[in-house]
């Protein structure tokens, strides 16, 4: 998932320079009082045109920065799902034939010889399993070959065969019962005699669970861009929304309630009253759900309803995600630049609802920890976005000279990068601007 950040970091001489030059808007209360209606316009204006395209800011640059470490289990287990004693002589031929043909260089793939191999070697371990309960549907080194088969289409591009692994990846740990109502597999987790290898299982599900809502929400931004040119892909793109939102909703879920639960166990263990919402401090999140993967599942959900106009369901998801990262506050390199990725969604999303105050309050204290790695790369596209919105709110209230502040330091860093969408966007938004002073 990093790959889709750019390596590339902007000089630290320009940085510096555009650091300082933060100062003197960002000082600046915005609101006296309200906002005058043709400021309201204005805003609503901007969602439309500039703040609605996402093609170069939250969604795409700073995409699923989270999201790398909510699955990277769920993706170590596709690569390493089981060591070669498990299987029988032929399935380890079959095997070494698919890992040959695919962990390779792109260059001398054979994508379509390694899904031969690996679904010849599942269907001898299905016959086996009928028998032999070693190899029964369920166990890790037999699904771990379907989401490594699922790993072999997302490669190929072949979405529609991707779903199909993942669904029945989920059939097979979950059955039908589990994937209607994730409150199944709530209670199982919540069961002290539950055993490892079966919490294992169900968050091998969750895993795959995110994975199935990511690839149908890719899936329907291509019948998006395909609908241009075909009006009846729209009715497969609404479809594969749904499903996107469903399984993200599962995923949702099957954490909070398990974890409202754990909690409020603890609440009683200490002799406390229990509550209707979680504190979302990391040292009250059970043992099995890490700080990462938890963060990573609300803020790919987020992103998700964002994305669809469902600020109201992403902004609180957003908000718990960065408690529970506690907003950078350790100081570490990795948790400041995803806290200022989570403060420039948040900013994003209070701009769309026109609550300025809010928008500008995210920017800044995005910024202030954006700013602190310039090198790194998720600091470094937090910047740029935060830089941006910041220039909307300031345009949004009338201050246009702040706005084009804001827009020229987006513009350059952005230049650095070589980010020529976000190069246009910001300069369009200088042309906008010049236009009202002129």
């Amino acid at each position: 998932m990093f790959r889709l950040f750019r390596s590339v970091a902007p000089r630290a001489s320009r940085f510096a320079k555009t650091e300082l030059r933060l100062t003197a808007p960002a000082q600046t209360p915005l609101i006296q009082g309200g906002i005058r209606s043709k400021q309201q316009r204005a805003l609503f204006t901007l969602r439309n045109t500039s703040l609605g395209d996402n093609s170069w800011r939250t969604p795409l640059v700073l995409v699923m920065v989270a999201l790398g470490v909510a699955t990277v289990g769920f993706t170590g287990y596709s690569m390493f799902f089981g060591p070669g004693n498990l299987y029988p002589k032929s399935v380890r031929k079959l095997l070494r034939e698919g890992g040959m043909a695919y962990l390779r260089t792109k260059d001398k793939q054979d994508l379509p010889k390694a899904i031969e191999c690996y679904t010849k070697a599942l269907a001898e371990l299905d016959e086996l399993g009928i028998n032999d309960s070693k190899h029964a549907p369920d166990t890790p080194h037999i699904t771990g070959l379907i989401a490594r088969i699922a790993s072999v289409y997302s490669e190929m591009g072949d979405l529609d065969m991707v779903i199909k692994m993942y669904k029945e990846l989920l059939q097979r740990i979950l059955g039908d019962e589990g994937i209607k109502d994730p409150k199944t597999q709530v209670r199982k987790l919540l069961d002290d005699k539950l055993s490892k290898t079966e919490r294992a299982n169900i968050l091998r599900a969750l895993g795959c669970a995110n994975k199935l809502a990511e690839t149908y929400e890719m899936r329907e931004q291509r019948a998006e861009r395909r609908s241009i040119a075909l009006p009846n892909m729209k009715k497969a793109s609404s479809a594969d929304s749904l499903e996107a939102s469903r399984w993200y909703q599962w995923c949702l879920q099957l954490v909070m309630l398990t974890y409202q639960n754990h909690f409020n166990h603890l609440q009683l263990e200490q002799g406390k009253a229990v509550t209707n919402t979680p504190s979302f401090d990391p040292e009250t999140l059970p043992h099995y759900f890490s700080v990462d993967v938890v963060t990573s599942l609300l803020y790919n959900a987020a992103t998700f309803f964002a994305n669809h106009s469902q600020i109201d369901l992403a902004q609180p998801l957003l908000e718990r995600a960065l408690d529970l990262m506690r907003r950078g506050a350790d100081g570490k390199q990795e948790s400041v630049c995803r806290s200022s990725v989570v403060m420039s969604h948040l900013a994003n999303a209070n701009v769309m609802k026109k609550d300025l105050v809010a928008a500008e309050k995210w920017s800044i204290e995005g910024l202030q920890l954006a700013k602190k790695f310039p090198e790194n790369a998720e600091c470094l596209n937090s910047f740029v976005a935060l830089t941006y919105d910041l220039g909307a709110v300031y345009e949004a209230a009338g201050k246009y000279n702040s706005a084009r502040v804001q827009y020229h330091q987006a513009a350059e860093i952005a230049g650095d990068m070589g980010d020529d969408g976000a190069v246009k966007l910001t300069r369009d938004a200088l042309a906008r601007i010049s236009s009202k002073n002129a």
